[in-house]
């Protein structure tokens, strides 16, 4: 365009041009963009024109009257740095693709696997509290050839998978059985359902549970805090492990 003839042009120079001839300016540089297929919207995987006629950026969440609009944003700041969060995410995915099936997996750790040589030596004893005469129970565990060092966790009969839940009930009906006092199934389960049970694990040993029963409830089980009625010790030179809580 001409602006040699505008006010406030020196010559030779381009003149200043008002509002309108910029709306005019701009217009035409963005068709020639259009036609040149440098900014070839029908291409952009994140652009798309709504209901209403509006430009929309999926990628930024912003809408534009016209194409000058999404233009100056598809060259501004807030939409590159968008891009190269997405670019980095991408990566990240495909890090996480499995090359058979092609699918993606939820973590990248190797999960830990190990050879069980059997289940540990291990004693339960009953106690009594000399102060309160509160019963409890005092489990000892043998590692000798322990890797690590143990875990333990108190759960319900809801918190065991199906096939130890079998167990559990399974166990219930024996001892039932055994002290030759008259039960139903529908005893068994209660008896099952109302008890706890101590899980410990420590590699590479198979797990033991102890059967805590229901109307013997244990004072605060919690495995984050020592107290005199709830405290467990791991002897790491000898391998033994300790635990012992205390009934309410």
């Amino acid at each position: 365009m001409d602006y040699s003839d505008r006010v406030n042009s020196k010559k030779g120079a381009g003149g200043v041009a008002d509002a309108e001839n910029a709306n005019v300016h701009r217009k035409h540089r963005v068709r020639d963009l259009l036609t040149t297929s440098l900014l070839n919207l029908d291409s952009d995987p994140y652009v798309f024109r709504n209901h209403l006629g509006l430009l929309e950026c999926k990628l930024c969440l912003t809408t534009h009257n016209n194409e000058a609009s999404y233009l100056s944003h598809v060259g501004g700041k807030k939409h590159q740095l968008n891009l190269e969060k997405r670019r980095l995410l991408d990566e990240k995915g495909s890090r996480f693709s499995t090359p058979v099936g092609g699918g993606v997996s939820i973590s990248t750790t190797p999960k830990r696997k190990w050879d069980k040589i059997g289940t540990p030596h291990f004693k339960v004893t009953k106690i009594r509290d000399p102060d309160t005469h509160r019963m409890g129970m005092l489990v000892h565990v043998t590692y000798s050839r322990a890797t690590a060092e143990p875990l333990f966790r108190f759960q319900n009969y809801y918190e065991l998978s199906a096939k130890n839940q079998n167990v559990a009930v399974s166990y219930h009906d024996k001892q039932a059985k055994d002290t030759q006092v008259a039960h139903t199934p529908a005893d068994v389960r209660t008896a099952t359902a109302q008890s706890q049970y101590l899980v410990v694990s420590c590699e590479p040993y198979e797990n033991i549970c102890v059967v805590i029963p229901g109307t013997s409830p244990i004072i605060n089980p919690s495995t984050d805090t020592k107290t005199d009625e709830f405290w467990w010790h791991w002897d790491r030179d000898v391998g033994e492990f300790y635990l012992q809580f205390l009934y309410t």
